[in-house]
């Protein structure tokens, strides 16, 4: 088993990588040899380690006779990290705190703490502030992730057969259920994670609560049998924008009163929305697709009387059952 690339290889390919990124137009050989102060054919050694191991953007330009980092954001956050790459784990450290596992944000914490200490040992500062820590986040619609189900779930994506314990909100009797399961991805959403799988137990693909599984294992000496479908329909013929689950898809027409309406333009609530101001900052129309008629009721629900406008009729009258029916049930 090779023993992999010596410290001189790699250290040769951080010295390259820092100068194709101060250098957009590129460098010879020579050039690049004379800045890392080795020899040609450490240097090759170490555009040969860029390219194949770490699958980098560094290209030969034939016509210029000159090496080219084409992506310049590109960078080896384990090995050679970055301030901007230091930034990046922070926020995902502190994204998924609100409904992560302590595990999972503890594990971030320490390799952002690494990071830290490698860019400090180099004697380049970090972005001014930027300090484990020092960015937190807080989600209302946050749940937690038992990080041990979530490795067995990883692990599953594409490779393996798992059996899952799955408390489904709405099962009436409250109880888990066993469940055979082929998983394709995984996704956060709106402050929780779901996973879209096919399920053997009843035929077809199914989403599923992260949260609501107890366990999860792989089962031994079964492989997945259905095909997985492209990643544009995974979770079926429409992207999940708003909605996991599917309830009368379409596009939503909504017309929202100041100072609300300032607040929502504001929020992304699907990747494809379009904002216009009916009135300059005081009535603003949004048109955006959504998946499940259902779930993008509850959320128009939050926006109280600030909401005067819904299209289509199927959505307005789900907007006015729901709130029909809360107040028929408060005491």
């Amino acid at each position: 088993m090779s023993a992999g690339p010596s410290e001189l290889v790699k250290d040769t390919a951080r010295v390259l990588l820092r100068h194709l990124r101060d250098n957009p137009g590129g460098a010879s050989k020579e050039d690049l040899a004379r800045v890392a102060k080795v020899s040609h054919p450490s240097i090759q050694r170490a555009l040969t380690w860029l390219r194949d191991a770490c699958d980098s953007p560094v290209e030969f330009d034939r016509g210029a006779g000159r090496w080219v980092l084409r992506d310049l954001h590109f960078t080896l956050p384990l090995t050679d990290p970055e301030p901007g790459d230091l930034s990046a784990v922070m926020f995902a450290e502190a994204l998924l705190a609100p409904f992560a596992d302590e595990e999972i944000t503890a594990r971030l914490r320490r390799l952002a703490e690494q990071m830290d200490a490698e860019i400090r040992d180099r004697g380049q500062p970090p972005p001014a502030g930027a300090r484990p820590g020092s960015l937190v986040a807080t989600l209302t619609t946050g749940s937690r992730t038992d990080p041990s189900v979530l490795a067995v779930l990883f692990g599953g994506v594409g490779k393996q057969v798992v059996q899952i314990r799955y408390a489904s909100p709405w099962n009436p009797s409250g109880g888990a259920r066993i469940h055979d399961v082929e998983p394709w991805q995984l996704r956060l959403h709106d402050g929780a994670m779901y996973m879209r799988a096919f399920s053997r137990t009843h035929g077809e693909a199914r989403s599923f609560r992260v949260a609501q599984i107890e366990a999860a294992a792989p089962i031994e000496g079964l492989t997945p049998r259905e095909p997985m479908p492209a990643l544009a329909k995974i979770w079926g013929d429409h992207d999940p924008a708003f909605g996991i689950d599917e309830d009368r898809p379409s596009t939503a027409v909504l017309r929202i009163r100041a100072p609300v309406a300032r607040w929502v333009h504001h929020n992304i609530w699907d990747p494809g929305q379009v904002d216009r101001w009916i009135e300059d900052g005081q009535l603003l129309e949004r048109r955006m697709a959504y998946r499940s008629c259902r779930e993008l009721a509850r959320r128009l629900l939050s926006l109280g009387d600030a909401l005067v406008h819904v299209e289509p009729e199927a959505l307005r009258q789900t907007v006015i059952d729901h709130a029909r029916a809360l107040t028929d049930h408060l005491d």
